[in-house]
């Protein structure tokens, strides 16, 4: 029951009282004409007086205010335009019964059944004695109980308890009950009742679910025709089913339109056209989508019942039975049209067709999880859990229930935001990306190349391992984990911030680092992650539901807004331009919007290739995408003619495409405290006058930084020196002018040694070759004056052989040796 008319509904019990005017003006002939048709009755099976008293003074006296019914829940999205809640699912079980006043539900819905299930009934004490007399008739001579004499009083009372024992106790309690019903209520109340609670199939409980699931449309909507159509699923609901049998519905339609004729109902004309009316039953529309709940409605579902035990003190069990029966009014966070844009996309093969297994072999089926929420205010948007279709309620929902590894996709949250955030490193900080081992453990860059002196924003960008775990180094593992943990990451465990409370280990540089972490994390916990770079620093916690409201209107649950300080605006700032970087020529140039929105964002791949990430944000939303395998498997093998090399950043530049296509183009903020200086990308330092004359070209850029972290001194790195052009090094003092030259080379603040791979050669960085030749002077050109003088002497030697040591002596001081020089 929706709370509004279960408040109404509310209010009309309140004003209830006993049917006075019908206790007191008995007429007299009804009481005798009672007791001879309950004595007919008892004389018909046998029944002695003790007994039939006996019955009737067990017979429960209703109330029907004190009937706990199961009611639907609904949940409920806001339209963007009109800021009103629209019904997006429906929740029930059993029972799918909508709440709806008497005065809500149409004369000719009203009719129809009267006339169909009960023709005398705005006449009758509560039984209808006709009936009664021709059933029991029919009962003690042909020993039929089939024979319909229940009234809708009567079936109320069934529906009610339950009770549908063939028997003669059962039958007596039932016309007293009746009896009593009528007494107490009106009509209508009786009428209202009964059709809320009277079963019309397909898990339907009452005229408005019924109107609803058939007709798709609200029962004061329903025409004649439609009417008798529902009117007719009474009896037997499954034969008399529109979906299920559609020709016996129709034969029922015709006789409850006659009958309704009949008892001047209807006319003639409105006869007719209620004949001739071709009906639209909705299955496959509506009647599909209320069969299986959405991942989204999953999740609402999780974090209702999550919040239903932590804060109500409910039990599970008891928290699912008020979720499905309690007619509850849950008001969601999602937007209908960000969620039909990832299901679209979802719903493509083309973003999961394989070149190497076209026919999709059932081990070979690629999956995909993706998750968008508003940065700003926690609100998720829309969920996917999974590829293709839903197929059933509550099934595994991979953005929210599954735990990957998130490979590099953690850097910027896990290394580069803490290393900004308490000033270790700046975007500019040069980092020199070479060889490196901690302990036993050598980590390598994907491709396996190493690029030497490389900032910051550089190694983001092109996702360089080597200077994400040297970051790491500087900033420490314990930094890190409070930083991640301060993120919302729930999942991380203790073996992942320190092995032995003291030494850091290879386990975990390659956990918080890289991203081979104990568990994993979920999409949803890594896309409310990034949210904070959109939303000046501040984290808020991502959330599916704003408030839920019980049948009756009171509101049980209200989600509070939990947010907190994450990281500064500025390293929020600069960690976003840094970002921006990896779309726009970086790792992710696939999830480049088409109307120049600005997209930030970082991919991720693990080790052996089985997880694929990218989780990105813009101006308006932040989004995480995974892909893989269920059962994780190496996908070096798997590519895409749509998508190389990641597919999850594929998938999320075309569904965040198809969401921003009509909105305004706006850039990030930039806070105050922020500057622009440019450096040298080799040294991060100012420029000095040869960084614009390196050989690969200007080194040097402009960088964004916090005010006071900005470089102050010259470049060290970029040196002017003389070489031979002959060999490359450098020039001695002996070299012929027209030989050498000067040329700009990079200086290493600390010299790298190369370090002989497995095949013998030498792991070099690709700036290597425009590093200064450190002591490597030319050899090739000396005096010539040397070579001579050795001629020389040597000739004196030869043709003075008598002379004495003396002068030899004299000669070696006229004459050095210069071999000896």
């Amino acid at each position: 029951m929706s709370p509004t008319n279960r408040s109404s509904r509310k209010n009309t019990q309140r004003k209830r009282k006993p049917n006075t005017k019908n206790t007191n003006k008995i007429p007299k002939i009804f009481k005798v004409v009672s007791i001879v048709m309950i004595f007919i009755l008892i004389a018909g099976v046998g029944i002695g007086g003790g007994t039939l008293f006996g019955y009737i003074k067990n017979t429960e006296d209703l109330n029907l205010d004190n009937f706990k019914l199961n009611f639907t829940s609904f949940v409920y999205y806001i339209d963007a335009e009109t800021n009103q809640p629209v019904e997006m699912e429906r929740l029930y079980s059993e029972e799918n019964r909508v709440w709806v006043n008497i005065d809500k539900i149409p004369k000719h819905v009203q009719n129809a059944f009267v006339a169909f299930e009960d023709q005398r009934f705005w006449k009758h004490p509560g039984f209808d004695i006709k009936r009664t007399v021709q059933a029991t008739i029919n009962y003690i001579f042909k020993g039929d109980s089939s024979y319909g004499a229940s009234t809708i009083p009567q079936q109320l009372i069934k529906n009610l308890t339950g009770d549908d024992e063939v028997s003669p106790r059962r039958k007596v309690q039932e016309i007293w009950g009746a009896v009593q019903l009528s007494q107490k209520y009106s009509k209508e109340q009786i009428l209202e009742y009964y059709l809320n609670t009277i079963f019309l199939s397909q898990g339907c409980n009452g005229v408005q679910s019924a109107a609803n699931t058939y007709f798709g449309k609200d029962v004061s909507e329903l025409s004649l025709a439609e009417s008798a159509s529902i009117a007719g699923i009474t009896q037997f609901p499954t034969h008399y089913d529109p979906f299920q049998n559609p020709e016996n519905n129709k034969e029922k339609q015709i006789i409850i339109l006659d009958k309704m004729l009949e008892l001047g109902y209807i006319n003639k004309e409105e006869y007719e056209q209620a004949i001739n009316e071709e009906l639209h039953f909705v299955k496959g529309v509506k009647q599909e989508r209320l069969s299986k709940q959405s991942y989204f409605v999953d999740q609402v579902i999780a974090d209702v019942v999550k919040d239903l035990v932590e804060q109500k003190n409910y039990t599970e069990q008891m928290a699912y039975k008020l979720l499905y029966t309690g007619g509850l009014k849950i008001y969601s966070t999602i937007d209908p049209e960000i969620q039909s844009a990832m299901d679209k996309v979802f719903q493509d093969d083309n973003f999961f067709k394989s070149d190497n297994f076209p026919t999709f072999r059932d081990d070979l089926q690629p999956e995909a999880s993706m998750l968008i929420m508003d940065p700003y205010t926690g609100e998720i948007k829309g969920i996917v859990g999974g590829r293709g279709d839903k197929t059933a309620k509550r099934t595994l929902n991979r953005a929210t229930q599954t735990l990957r590894q998130p490979g590099s996709s953690i850097k910027p949250i896990g290394v580069y935001a803490p290393g900004i955030e308490y000033g270790y490193i700046t975007s500019g900080t040069v980092i020199d990306d070479v060889p490196v081992t901690y302990g036993n453990w050598s980590p390598r860059n994907y491709g396996g190349d190493y690029r030497g002196l490389t900032t910051v924003r550089k190694g983001i960008e092109l996702s360089r391992n080597i200077v994400a775990v040297k970051v790491l180094d500087m900033i420490g593992v314990d930094t890190s984990f409070e930083f991640l943990e301060n993120l919302g990451i729930s999942t991380l465990v203790e073996n992942e911030k320190r092995a032995d409370g003291k030494v850091y280990t290879d386990k975990l540089y390659n956990s918080l680092a890289l991203g081979g972490l104990t568990d994993g994390i979920s999409v949803m916990e890594m896309t409310a992650s990034y949210a904070p770079f959109a939303n000046r620093g501040i984290y808020t916690r991502p959330y599916t539901y704003t408030k839920v409201l019980d049948h009756e209107g009171n509101v049980i649950l209200e989600k509070e807004r939990s947010s907190h300080i994450a990281m500064s605006e500025q390293t929020a700032f600069l960690m976003t331009k840094n970002l921006e970087g990896v779309v726009t020529q970086g790792t992710a140039t696939s999830a480049k919007l088409s109307n120049n929105m600005p997209a930030a964002g970082k991919t991720g791949t693990t080790s052996s290739f089985k997880d694929k990430w990218f989780i990105g944000y813009t101006p308006y939303y932040s989004g995480g995408v995974w892909y893989g395998f269920d059962k994780p498997r190496d996908m070096t093998q798997i590519s895409n003619l749509y998508y190389k090399p990641n597919p999850a950043s594929v998938i999320w530049g075309a569904v965040m495409d198809e969401i921003h296509k009509n909105k305004v183009v706006k850039q990030f903020p930039e806070p105050s405290g922020i500057v622009k200086v440019e450096i040298c990308q080799d040294s991060g330092m100012l420029p000095n006058k040869y960084c614009n004359q390196d050989p690969r070209g200007s080194r040097t850029y402009t960088e964004y930084f916090k005010k006071g972290t900005e470089p102050t001194e010259k470049c060290t790195v970029h040196v002017l020196e003389k070489v031979d052009k002959n060999n490359n090094l450098l020039a001695n003092k002996y070299c012929p002018p027209h030989l050498v030259e000067e040329r700009v080379f990079i200086k290493r603040a600390v010299p790298y040694v190369p370090i002989k791979n497995k095949n013998g050669s030498l792991n070099l960085p690709q700036d290597a070759q425009y590093e200064l030749p450190a002591g490597e002077y030319c050899n090739e050109h000396g005096p010539i004056l040397d070579i001579n003088l050795d001629k020389i002497r040597d000739t004196i030697k030869d043709n003075l052989s008598n002379v004495d040591e003396e002068f030899n002596i004299m000669l070696e001081d006229i004459i050095p040796n210069t071999n000896n020089n």
